[in-house]
């Protein structure tokens, strides 16, 4: 499993680190690369030879420091994964450099930690919602306080329209680490009966024999999120996980977050977030 793990040097950024560690704990399998961006101007009055020197010195430096405040994180911890390299990198765009890094190295997830927004900042746009809009690999997001916590038990958020597949995609981390997958459905009205029956068919099958099939009445009085947020509070899984459209329309992006976006803000736990 190749993990992406972002860091600006933040305290908040340590939910995320902490987080890839419970993983390793659970895995020998985790090859991890802990990863800056910093933007270096380059003044118009220096030459290219200048410049470049500077930015290799600098890029050394915070590669120090990088190594250094990953070791006050979790100290000892580091030598759980399977292998761990640092980077930091001269970026302009901090998000769009972080997905092509993930996409062209070929990760299996990438690991961010968020704070939260109000809002108007989520409706405008934070790191983490570009990130999760745009980024082929899926994320896994960490809420700054996060503390270690085994995996045992995740909750697959489903709407069934593609569950195969999705399942599939999921598999990736629950062939590693053992963890048990309980899949959460809201009933709706304009969802197909025959599909649903079909769906409950697999949990029949060997394939799911250790799967839970969790279906729910739809609350009309409360949002999917508040939905989700409540159910979350109440079982306490170690991870939410979930499926992201990235193909809406500019108006409902720009002003409309995403289920999945939105619960990275009032949800307590880990959320992990597929593209579908």
């Amino acid at each position: 499993m190749k993990l992406l793990v972002t860091t600006d040097f933040s305290e908040n950024s340590k939910g995320a680190i902490k987080f890839a560690l419970t993983l390793a704990k659970q895995t020998k399998n985790v090859e991890v690369v802990f990863y800056h961006a910093i933007h270096i101007i380059k003044p118009t009055t220096w030459s290219d030879v200048f410049y470049k020197s500077y930015k290799d010195d600098e890029i050394e430096r915070l590669t120090k420091d990088l190594k250094r405040f990953i070791h006050e994180t979790i100290g000892k911890g580091k030598d759980k994964f399977a292998t761990v390299k640092f980077v930091v990198e001269n970026s302009i765009s901090t998000e769009k450099d972080i997905i092509i890094y993930a996409e062209k190295n070929k990760f299996d997830f990438i690991c961010i930690a968020t704070l939260g927004a109000g809002m108007l900042r989520k409706v405008m746009g934070t790191h983490t919602s570009f990130i999760i809009g745009n980024s082929k690999v899926p994320v896994m997001v960490i809420p700054s306080h996060y503390r270690e916590k085994s995996l045992i038990n995740a909750t697959y958020l489903s709407d069934f329209e593609n569950f195969k597949n999705e399942i599939n995609k999921i598999s990736k981390l629950t062939n590693e680490i053992p963890v048990k997958l309980e899949v959460l459905h809201y009933s709706s009205i304009v969802f197909d009966n025959k599909k649903l029956e079909k769906v409950k068919e697999l949990f029949n099958t060997k394939e799911f024999e250790n799967v839970n099939l969790n279906i729910k009445k739809n609350n009309l009085d409360l949002s999917i999120v508040e939905r989700i947020t409540k159910y979350v509070e109440k079982t306490k899984p170690e991870l939410l996980i979930m499926f992201t459209d990235r193909e809406k329309g500019f108006f409902e992006s720009m002003f409309i977050p995403s289920k999945s976006a939105e619960l990275t803000y009032t949800t307590k736990i880990p959320v992990l977030i597929f593209s579908k």
